[in-house]
């Protein structure tokens, strides 16, 4: 629709929208925010609302949807949650005053990144911004920046990878941050392209390539900082890193400029060997923050990961700051130490530790409430709730002051009570304040004068107009005559139609109806006036003083966060205390060596998943001497895959500080846990499942150090026996042989054949599930010992998933020819009396191979000459026309 086709509404619409073109534009219309022409038809697919149009008559109807203004928030956070931005256009002017159309603006712009509103933000989720700068130099190969900013919080940091494995890396680091928006530069490199592609989760947002540029960035940074040098910042040789800090904030101040950016006070710098890497396949295996397949709606409620099970924090920011040091375990033991001391002590002083999480559970998320005032978004309950969290502070440092572990007494030296902060919040706001200081009754009485004053000629005037009314009812002997009040007239006395006779002269006429006249005299317009201008008064004196106030806190905010970070540190350590207490964990020994040694290790999901079931606990030794590589094999579903995560998040659990599922463990540190632990096919991205499996093996044969641990899990499956057996071979001997490898590898195989490594390489040790036979019957013990399985009890799993009795039987029938010979001819079984056994049949080396020929991906002549070396094969006379 052409704007001289639009009718003055449309006009004033398309100009405000052509200003928005990439967002949703909510455009208040009455008591509505009304959505036109794509909009519309984009919001009502996502928000499922009718779908309507405007103008129905007009050749062109514009499409239409709405929603009503107070109902908004709810609309606006499921279209963020989809990944869109929204444009809050408002009536910025009275439609009553308005001549002509009522003026509209865009008041504020909604993106997925840039939300500092409660009602949209997870309480124990990060809510992250991050911007991705790259750089190709044919010396150095690929380096990409990356910069987060939690503008809810205020935290802001980088980190640069470089090198060959720079697109994983950052891939990982997503994959932890699992940030709400993305920004990446036009033009980008075709790599970084093709991986943000597949990005499913995140917001992407492409931008100009001159808001990544360094020079630019530090400028603004140094301003942001009030820092003189580049040098101030302290992130030399991260050139890249910078540029993404840059753009970062570039698009905040283009998407809330009227947003102050005081609370962001500090740019970190995240190096990549301060903390245990993680990739996001093994995030993902280990079922760390979601469990691999989402329950149905209506199952068992019961954890499914591990955050689920260690998570007893009661403040949300402690349940922040416990998601990090999951997906962020240490690699320095001095602080793994320093944090199991804390959490030992709290686990065995059970007073302190429920007196504690007692207080803690009066502790609103100061941190986010921190960045709202600075923000000037806070509003009057919202500063209550500071006073209660303040209020927590006395209770909670009595508590600290009867321990001693060092991380501790390190908290309680820099203590902060903010009583000053309490005092104030105290004498100036209502106990029982409205949401918004726009309602009026916000400040405390005896905090000011003027609104005493203020307050009790409003009070006083209403009691005034009261008497009046019975005054005058007395003066003309009128007993139905009221004193009234509207919007349009103000105060006016009105009598009905019968008594008009009695109206004393001095009554001015104002206003006529059907039974009854309405009068003003000169003594209640000036009661009105004093009555009318005490309130409008009062309300504009305390939205005054109520921002006065939120400005004093606003500037303690670095206090605030420094309070935040302290009161998290606490709830998470008396949270893992609890778990330690309740589930019977113990202290983990971590040091520098390479011992893994487990005595009775539970893995800690599975054996709050069944707590009618004993769970079988089971031993575990590595080294990076004689059991250095475990070959672990066993019947399916006898508990190998649950054996190997247990040990790695025993692993994990030591390593971010928390007791573990053990009766005794000693962890020798490591520096990145791998894991090939099932496989399902990325049919988007042209991946088989064996593909999957073999890109992720790759990935770990390439990346894994001495530290490492590794856990692979029947390699080869998805393959032909041979083949497969082939590489989970292979991949075996190279993780022994290889001398920067050498790492401590749990490698579970349905390929019996394995089991020979033991006999040819110092370092293998076998190890099985133990499995008990009783009459027929097979029993899986879940009981890891030493050794090597002889059988896979196939058939028994098939038995036991309901597969039909004949096929049991059949299946039974062909194991026994097979275990009798290793290349049983065809028709070798009997005749049976009531049917005819059908022979077995035999692979034929050749066909095996065309089985795993991928015609799709080869040319037609790589076809032919593939189809002529088979050829060959089979036929060794025969000739190509090439070869005569």
């Amino acid at each position: 629709m052409s704007d001289s086709d639009a009718s003055p509404l449309m006009r004033q619409y398309l100009e405000i929208k052509r200003g928005y073109p990439e967002a949703i534009l909510f455009f208040r219309v009455g008591d509505f925010y009304e959505m036109f022409f794509e909009d519309a038809q984009e919001a009502s697919r996502l928000l499922s609302i009718a779908l309507t149009s405007r103008d129905k008559n007009s050749p062109v109807p514009v499409p239409l949807c709405g929603v009503p203004y107070h109902a908004a928030t709810g609309y606006i956070a499921k279209l963020l949650k989809a990944g869109r931005t929204v444009a809050l256009c408002e009536q910025v002017e009275d439609p009553k005053l308005a001549k002509g159309l009522v003026r509209r603006e865009v008041v504020r712009l909604y993106t997925p990144g840039t939300l500092v509103d409660t009602e949209f933000l997870s309480p124990v989720e990060s809510n992250y911004l991050v911007a991705l700068a790259c750089r190709s130099a044919s010396t150095q190969g690929l380096s990409i920046g990356l910069a987060a900013l939690d503008v809810s919080t205020g935290e802001f940091w980088i980190t640069e990878f470089a090198g060959p494995r720079a697109l994983s890396q950052a891939s990982d680091e997503l994959t932890r941050l699992e940030p709400r928006e993305v920004l990446f530069p036009s033009g980008a490199d075709r790599r970084l392209m093709e991986w943000l592609g597949q990005m499913k989760a995140a917001r992407l947002c492409e931008r100009p390539v001159a808001s990544f540029d360094h020079h630019q960035a530090v400028r603004m940074l140094l301003r942001q900082f009030r820092l003189q040098t580049p040098d101030a910042l302290g992130c030399q040789g991260l050139s890249v890193a910078l540029g993404a800090a840059g753009a970062v904030l570039h698009y905040f101040r283009d998407t809330q400029p009227t947003a102050p950016l005081d609370h962001i006070r500090r740019l970190a710098v995240r190096w990549d060997n301060e903390t245990m890497h993680l990739d996001s396949v093994t995030i993902r295996n280990l079922e760390l923050l979601k469990p691999l397949a989402a329950p149905d709606t209506g199952q068992d409620p019961r954890p499914a990961t591990l955050l689920s099970v260690v998570d007893r924090t009661v403040t949300a920011m402690g349940g922040r700051l416990l998601r990090q040091w999951l997906v962020r375990p240490l690699i320095q033991s001095p602080l793994i130490a320093a944090r199991l001391d804390a959490v030992g002590e709290l686990k065995e002083r059970m007073q302190e530790r429920v007196a504690l999480r007692t207080a803690l559970r009066g502790v609103q998320d100061i941190a986010r409430l921190g960045s709202r005032l600075v923000l000037g978004l806070a509003g009057p309950r919202e500063l209550l709730a500071l006073k209660q969290s303040l209020a927590a502070m006395p209770e909670i440092l009595a508590q600290l002051t009867a321990l001693r572990s060092p991380l501790i007494v390190e908290t309680r030296q820099s203590w902060d009570d903010g009583r000053d902060m309490y005092d104030l919040i105290e004498q100036a706001i209502q106990p029982e304040a409205p949401l918004s200081a726009r309602d009026g009754n916000v400040i405390r009485d005896g905090y000011d004068p003027r609104v005493d004053e203020w307050r009790k000629a409003s009070k006083d005037g209403k009691g005034w107009i009261a008497g009046l009314e019975h005054q005058e009812r007395a003066r003309t002997g009128i007993e139905s005559l009221k004193v009234r009040y509207n919007q349009v007239f103000g105060y006016y006395i009105e009598i009905t139609k019968a008594n008009l006779s009695r109206v004393p002269l001095d009554y001015i006429r104002k206003q006529t109806l059907v039974n009854a006249e309405r009068f003003m005299t000169p003594e209640l317009k000036e009661l009105e006036e004093r009555v009318t201008g005490a309130d409008a008064k009062l309300l504009a004196l305390e939205q005054e003083l109520f921002a006065a106030v939120r400005e004093r806190l606003a500037r303690e905010s670095h206090r605030l966060e420094a309070m935040a970070r302290t009161l998290s540190l606490i709830d998470v350590l008396s949270g893992l205390a609890e778990v330690a207490a309740l589930h019977r964990y113990t202290k983990p020994a971590v040091d520098e060596s390479g011992v893994i040694a487990i005595r009775n290790g539970r893995h800690p999901v599975v054996e709050r998943l069944v707590p009618d079931l004993a769970f079988v606990p089971n031993d575990t030794e590595l080294n990076l001497g004689d059991h250095r590589l475990l070959i672990l094999t066993g019947p399916n579903m006898a508990g190998k895959s649950t054996y190997l995560r247990q040990v790695a998040l025993i692993v994990l659990l030591a390593q971010m500080g928390s007791f573990v599922p053990a009766d005794e463990a000693r962890i020798g540190l490591v520096d990145r846990i791998f894991t090939r632990v099932g496989a399902s096919d990325n049919l988007a991205g042209g991946h088989s499942t064996f593909m999957v499996e073999m890109v992720e093996t790759a990935g770990i044969l390439s990346n894994a150090t001495a530290r490492s641990l590794i856990l692979l899990d029947e390699i080869g499956r998805g393959t032909s026996t041979y083949d497969g057996l082939s590489i989970a071979w292979a991949v075996a001997e190279h993780i022994h042989d290889r001398t920067q490898l050498g790492a401590r590898t749990l490698f579970a195989t349905h390929y019996h054949e394995m089991t020979q490594l033991e006999q040819q390489r110092e370092g293998i040790k076998n190890y099985r599930v133990a499995v008990q036979e009783r009459d027929g019957d097979v029993v899986f013990l879940r009981k890891i010992v030493p050794g090597g399985a002889d059988r896979s009890y196939g058939i028994h799993v098939a038995q036991l998933a309901g597969l039909p009795p004949s096929v049991i039987s059949r299946a039974q029938e062909v194991l026994r020819q097979l275990e009798q010979s290793d290349a049983a001819p065809a028709g070798l079984f009997p005749q049976q009396a009531t049917r005819t056994t059908e022979p077995l049949p035999q692979p034929h080396p050749i066909v095996e191979e065309m089985k795993q020929i991928d015609l799709f991906s080869m040319t037609p002549l790589d076809a032919l000459n593939r189809l002529a070396e088979l050829q060959r094969r089979i036929l060794p006379d025969t000739r190509t026309s090439t070869d005569k």
